[in-house]
């Protein structure tokens, strides 16, 4: 065993006599049993050393220090409602230590990843951040690529090794290591997700396990993703990204079996921090941030913060730009003790000149051309804008005994103007036709959420229970839109020029107005049946409607269903191995309504899927080092076959039968985290096959379904502070592989062979507030396609190498 291993697992007692024979004092808060879950501190500013002692008296829990450490060290205080956990993280983020839990529920501090500087002085490497309304979650100032807890699985505060489903948290981190921008970057590196593009470079598929991700939440409150009006280019706003994997039935009741993206905003600072990021990179690539963030009045009970962010950048494509502005607010107010209120804001527009509506075709036999990256054949003068603002409030409140209530209010109104162009293919000839379309959509959601949870006695032990309800409006005014008239355009693709175009004019003759409503109530409870088990039972009924008009011209669609008291169950089991390992099992379920009509006119049930899953999990280091191991599978059913128009009632244009179903299984291995005070990793690799079990499509039963996601995706990204004279140096790189990817038309494929990426970063801590950082991308400048699609379009080049410098101070 390593001395730090016989450190961190030395009983305390021992820490205890250790550090009365060296003479330092020690701090300990009498024995008792630690509470679990949150609860309501007021401790003034002052000495750290204090603080931690004030902080362990009143959490119940005995805390060893040496206080002749901490000589210097200040700390704002606590306010607010935090576990244990939290609260250690909270007073001492940015020190340099950190609280370990050493056995029995005692804590000891631990030094952490602490520079030397050329004066002899020490800091912390690169700039800490610490925020308000934390529960252990919050990962900015942290220097992790984990988290010590999480809620996108059931809405508790749990530990990964308490979860019962796979989760990845892609930390603040993590993004700043790697430079990233927007949810496409995160998804670059997390666990299992794999991307694609629809049509042109502004609209973004995730997938997990087969399917898409269509479920998003944003601080644990499901929202209506829609890719064509969703602006996710800059992830300045949020602290992380919490990824779930499998069903989220629990969660949101309605989607795809495949998983639930969480982004997580960034909360008011304890401190007054103003923090600013600048950077320039490859094809003038030029991005500055600021953020703001601090108590705005004396005893520091209201805190705000603003994160402004801007964008001008070129691409590797012909004539494609981004001009890209995000402005974001949020207030903290302590309305009373254990009472918080959260408001807040955002506005985001994306700029796109030159976007695409399709992407680069192939030869009819399914073969590549001899494309340069930088081809497009989309003239110049396109364009895909979005512009997307929301407001929300959040009221959390301390009932007293463990309970407490969390009521969160959300609008969100989404924009998209665009103009565009599509090909065709040409009959006997390898040329293609070029149409052209405009459109604005407008969309705007309402949603509300209420809980409460806490603690319940029942058979001599202790449980906790949550239980709430959810509704959820979405409003969508699309329009107007059309195509031209006289638009008549040849393509060649190996000689076609993107600038000699001339500019169509449109036709205004669609629009599409629809509505969707979503009620919902759920509960769950996490039963301690003993010492080492725990068990979560739980289900959620929701009840939806939907409906849309469709107008083109002189004709007219009208289309209308509903799904009534669906209910959705889930259960999960945890065994505690022992203090570091986990085996968990799971069954989660989700549906999803479908306005496909049968043979007599009859709306078909709605999509199913159910995620079953069983594994391991670790954590190691006091949590700084999660691992996990599982086995899953997904079942989609009642997927429709369209079945012979001779079969359909005369006024049905179009009807199926209820009969496909879809087998997803695999396994996924993660480990995230430090291996060392200064070396932090996430690397995941997931395999995964999907199959038809039976025929929701003639003749597919027994094949592989969905042949564009990868069977094979390993991922590695990884950062290390160089030791000694070198610990102003920080380096790192990320790898991903994948397997080969096909998309079958007709009787050809076209194919994608499995790829390599390398990228690398270096940064330097010139001083305590400034730092340098440069990240290099695709190193080994690997030639592939990001994404394939049919032969006429969808397939889109990864990005040539390229390099970004940024540059990070605090005021």
């Amino acid at each position: 065993m390593s001395l730090h291993q016989q450190v961190r697992t030395m009983p305390l007692a021992i820490a205890s006599m250790l550090a009365m024979l060296a003479g330092a004092p020690v701090h300990a808060a009498p024995p008792a049993a630690a509470p679990a879950s949150a609860q309501s501190y007021a401790i003034a500013a002052g000495k750290l050393g204090d603080t931690l002692a004030d902080y362990a008296a009143s959490a119940g829990v005995p805390l060893s220090f040496d206080p002749a450490q901490l000589a210097g060290l200040r700390s704002a205080g606590l306010r607010g409602s935090y576990t244990v956990r939290a609260g250690f993280a909270q007073l001492l983020a940015g020190s340099g230590y950190a609280a370990v839990e050493s056995g029995n529920g005692a804590y000891a501090l631990r030094k952490i990843g602490v520079a030397a500087l050329p004066d002899g002085t020490q800091t912390l490497p690169g700039i800490a951040v610490t925020a308000s309304a934390d529960n252990g979650t919050v990962t900015e100032g942290s220097g992790s690529y984990t988290t010590r807890s999480m809620s996108t699985a059931s809405k508790f505060v749990l530990s990964a090794r308490e979860t019962p489903q796979s989760v990845s948290v892609v930390t603040r981190q993590q993004i700043d290591d790697r430079g990233f921008q927007s949810l496409d970057d995160v998804a670059l590196d997390a666990t299992g997700m794999s991307t694609r593009q629809i049509g042109g470079g502004e609209r973004t598929q995730f997938f997990a396990r087969g399917f898409e991700v269509n479920n998003f939440m944003a601080d644990g409150v499901p929202i209506a993703f829609d890719q064509d009006t969703m602006g996710l280019a800059s992830m300045a706003m949020y602290d992380r990204v919490e990824i779930l994997r499998g069903a989220s039935g629990i969660m949101t009741g309605t989607g795809n079996p495949s998983g639930t993206i969480n982004l997580v905003r960034k909360h008011p600072t304890t401190q007054l921090q103003v923090l600013m990021n600048v950077s320039a990179g490859s094809w003038n690539n030029y991005r500055g941030e600021l953020d703001a963030g601090g108590p705005l009045n004396p005893s520091g009970s209201v805190r705000g913060r603003t994160v402004l962010a801007v964008q001008d950048a070129d691409t590797f494509k012909k004539a494609y730009r981004h001009e890209r502005k995000l402005a974001y607010g949020t207030l903290d107010i302590d309305l009373a003790p254990g009472t918080l209120l959260s408001v807040g804001g955002y506005y985001n527009r994306e700029d796109n000149p030159g976007a695409d509506w399709n992407g680069l075709p192939t030869r009819r036999d399914g073969s590549s051309y001899p494309f340069a990256r930088s081809a497009r054949m989309t003239p110049d003068w396109a364009y895909w804008n979005k512009q997307n603002s929301s407001v929300f409030a959040e009221l959390e409140h301390q009932l007293g005994g463990g309970w407490s209530t969390r009521l969160t209010a959300r609008a969100l109104q989404t924009k998209m103007d665009m103009l565009g162009t599509y090909l065709y293919p040409l009959e006997d000839s390898e040329l293609f036709g070029q149409g052209a379309g405009a459109y604005a959509y407008e969309k705007t959601q309402v949603s509300l959420d209420a809980y409460a949870s806490g603690p319940f006695q029942l058979f001599g032990r202790t449980h906790e229970l949550l239980a709430g309800a959810s509704y959820r409006r979405n409003r969508d005014n699309d329009g107007p839109g059309g195509w031209p008239s006289d638009y008549n355009v040849i393509v060649d693709p190996l000689t076609w020029n993107s600038s000699t175009v001339p500019k169509p004019v449109m036709d205004y003759v669609w629009s599409r107005k629809g509505a969707q409503k979503q009620s919902s109530a759920y509960a769950t409870a996490r039963f301690s049946v003993s010492d080492p088990l725990t068990a979560m039972l739980g289900a959620r009924i929701d009840s939806y409607d939907y409906s849309m008009h469709l107008t083109a011209g002189e004709w007219h669609d009208h289309s209308a269903y509903e799904v009534r008291r669906k209910v959705t169950p889930y259960a999960g089991l945890v065994y505690a191995i022992d203090g570091a390992h986990s085996a968990y099992a799971s069954w989660s379920g989700v549906f999803q309504p479908q306005n496909y009509q049968d043979a007599g006119g009859a709306l078909l049930d709605p999509l199913t899927g159910t995620n079953a899953e069983a594994g391991i999990k670790g954590e190691y280091f006091g949590g700084a080092l999660t691992a996990s191991a599982a086995l899953f599978q997904i079942n989609q059913k009642n997927l429709p076959l369209q079945l012979p128009q001779s079969q359909c009632r005369p006024e049905v244009a179009a009807c199926y039968l209820q009969t496909g179903e879809v087998r997803s299984r695999g396994a996924e291995f993660e480990l995230a985290g430090a291996l060392a005070p200064d070396w932090q990793v996430m690397a995941g690799y997931t395999y995964n096959t999907a199959i038809y079990l039976h025929d929701s499509d003639a003749g597919k039963a027994g094949t592989r379904y969905d042949m564009l996601t990868p069977r094979h995706l390993l991922k590695l990204s990884t950062s290390y502070r160089l030791p000694g004279a070198f610990q102003q140096w920080k380096l790192g790189g990320s790898l991903r592989t994948r397997s080969d990817m096909r998309y079958p038309v007709g009787d050809v494929t076209v194919r994608q062979g499995g790829y390599t990426v390398l990228d690398l970063m270096a940064s330097y801590q010139a001083s305590p507030r400034l730092s340098f950082q440069l990240n290099v991308y695709n190193v080994f400048d690997k030639y592939y396609y990001q994404a394939i699609g049919s032969t006429q379009d969808n397939n889109h080049f990864g990005a040539p190498v390229n390099a970004l410098l940024s540059a990070k101070m605090a005021f």
